[in-house]
């Protein structure tokens, strides 16, 4: 079957894909014609063999992959609606540590996949980071009208697809939030799949495909999002020409009412970026929140029941939970030895640390034989890389009803290309709303320095009365360029109002950021620094062997020259009016 992908192609992606081109196509032979240069000519053939060479050349400034894929696309002049050509899926390219890889093809193209106009062809690599590069478009033309009109003269032996057995099995009732079992379809030959005479099968259906197999002839739905019945399809055809002129028996799936009371996940607090996925952070992960999950006896018994104060409830007996990452979002897989209502977000697992991880994140009710679904939740998990961190949490003092304490510069370090290239920096904040809508991240204008100065805290006045508004900062560290660029995100740290004094607060770290050596001092003689248990950790929680010296009672010292660049946190367990205390704090280190 042909592959259909949509393309958005905005300007600058155009210009992008231009400048960065690394990706030559040349065409060697058309029907065993001697070429070296387009238009390729189908003339009046209802299948062509087109012999091509692929050229893949890495940018000086790119990192080199030892492999990547490569693909022939084919488009009748819509680029909205390319297709990979038969025989253009190559699978691997490899370079074995080369800047240049080649590649001879043999592809297939069909006379009726092209308007009288004609169309074109173009290669496309794709590095294993994602990255895409294109090559020029390489025309195709055809005569208006094709041998044989529009008859393939397959061989005697090929099936003739109007002639073949074309049932489905079988009609289905399901519960709101159940699977359906598989649509199985007969069976039938095809010797030449691949061939414009082979057979091709559409199947029309509602709902989310997780599973199509071709071999099996069936079909696999998920888990269903809505009441009603509808109806599931298969047509069979040739595999050129786009018609499928046998048609099977309708078969139907009625989703009827589910007797789960409630099967609802959420994150709270949590900002959403442009996509609607829930922002996370290595470094703060959040429990994914579960409702409280019955099953209603009455509607189990009998779907027509209209849920009643008196209706006999019984609990779920365990869950199930489940995700699926952005690339395969359909390829659902379940999150070991985890059956409780919630979820931490930190038991996920196979987490990449160095992209950022988009998922979908769902939870399986299970009473007896019944497993219902719930809300699909999307979340990405960001990871700190590139060096992009950024220092520190600050609680401000109320000196009066009218004033509050300035803040002081947040510190970020010096971000690192992966790729060996310049990072520009974007400083973002939201405002904390405790109890109230959450509110998502904005860009700050102006604030593009490696540190930024946030503005003073100020009073707001709402329904519930006068506050003082907090706010959440991160720095996006990112390239210039759009195709083969990168982009991380900082930590989070917040600037908040001091409402007590602390005893914390006669604990001085200096100096701060710090490139060899890092003071603690307790001024107040509040603590005894002496007798008191230090640690260093980095923000993913990693201790470090880092002994403090005792230059005093009231202060420490510790060589930190070893510790590459990045935000710290310095961990003191003492003791004050003999009670144990924690502490912490953080510092830079350049």
């Amino acid at each position: 079957m042909k592959k259909n992908y949509l393309f958005l192609i905005v300007t600058l992606m155009v210009n992008a894909l231009m400048f960065a081109q690394t990706v030559t196509l040349t065409p060697t032979a058309v029907n065993n014609t001697n070429v070296n240069s387009g238009p390729i000519d189908l003339a009046s053939l209802p299948n062509s063999t087109i012999s091509l060479n692929v050229k893949v050349e890495i940018p000086s400034n790119v990192a080199v992959s030892d492999y990547g894929t490569l693909k022939i696309y084919y488009s009748n002049l819509s680029i909205t609606n390319a297709n990979v050509a038969n025989g253009g899926d190559s699978g691997n390219l490899y370079f074995g540590g080369a800047r240049t890889a080649i590649k001879s093809m043999v592809i297939n193209l069909f006379w009726s996949d092209f308007l009288t106009s004609g169309g074109f062809i173009f290669a496309e690599y794709k590095s294993p980071a994602g990255t895409v590069y294109r090559s020029s478009n390489i025309a195709i033309i055809k005569n208006s009208t094709m041998n044989s009109g529009t008859t393939l003269n397959p061989p005697a032996d090929a099936p003739n697809p109007t002639k073949i057995v074309n049932t489905l099995c079988c009609n289905q009732t399901v519960r709101l939030g159940e699977k359906p079992l598989p649509i199985t379809g007969s069976q039938y030959l095809n010797p030449y799949e691949k061939e414009p005479y082979g057979i091709n099968s559409r199947w029309t259906y509602y709902g989310n495909l997780i599973g199509l197999d071709n071999i099996n002839k069936t079909l696999s739905l998920d888990y269903t999002t809505q009441l009603g019945t509808f109806s599931i399809q298969r047509s069979l055809g040739y595999m050129y020409g786009g018609e499928f002129p046998n048609k099977s028996n309708v078969v139907t799936i009625t989703v009827i009412p589910s007797p789960l009371d409630s099967n609802i996940i959420s994150l709270l607090d949590t900002p959403t970026d442009v996509n609607n996925y829930a922002e996370l952070t290595m470094s703060n992960l959040k429990e994914i929140n579960g409702s409280y999950s019955v099953i209603n006896l009455n509607t189990l018994q009998n779907p027509s029941n209209v849920p009643k104060r008196s209706d006999t409830y019984v609990n779920i007996q365990t869950y199930e939970w489940e995700y699926a990452t952005a690339e395969a979002p359909y390829s659902w897989i379940t999150i070991p030895d985890e059956n409780s209502r919630t979820l931490s977000s930190s038991k996920i697992p196979n987490l990449r640390t160095d992209k950022d991880n988009f998922l979908s994140i769902r939870r399986i009710a299970i009473y007896q034989n019944l497993r219902i679904s719930s809300n699909s939740l999307k979340i990405v998990i960001r990871t700190i890389r590139n060096n992009n961190t950024i220092c520190c949490d600050q609680k401000l003092k109320i000196i009066s009803t009218q004033e509050i304490e300035k803040p002081t510069l947040l510190i970020g370090s010096t971000a690192i290309s992966s790729k060996n290239t310049e990072l520009f920096y974007q400083w973002q904040k939201r405002p904390i709303n405790n109890r109230e809508t959450v509110s998502n991240w904005s860009n700050i204008p102006g604030a593009t320095s490696k540190d930024y100065l946030p503005a003073p805290l100020e009073y707001v006045t709402n329904p519930r009365g006068t506050s003082i508004q907090e706010y959440s900062y991160r720095r996006i560290a990112e390239t210039n360029y759009y195709v083969g660029g990168e982009i991380s995100y900082s930590n989070e740290v917040i600037i908040s109002p001091s409402y007590e004094r602390s005893p914390s607060s006669s604990i001085t770290v200096y100096p701060n950021p710090a490139t060899s050596i890092i003071n603690i001092e307790d001024k107040d003689s509040v603590f005894s620094l002496s007798y008191s248990t230090v640690t260093i950790t980095n923000i993913a929680g990693v201790t470090f062997n880092n002994s403090f010296s005792t230059i005093s009672p009231n202060l420490l010292s510790a060589d930190i020259s070893s510790l590459i660049p990045g935000a710290y946190f310095i961990n003191i367990q003492t003791t004050n009016n003999g009670r144990r205390v924690n502490l912490q704090f953080t510092f830079i280190k350049n």
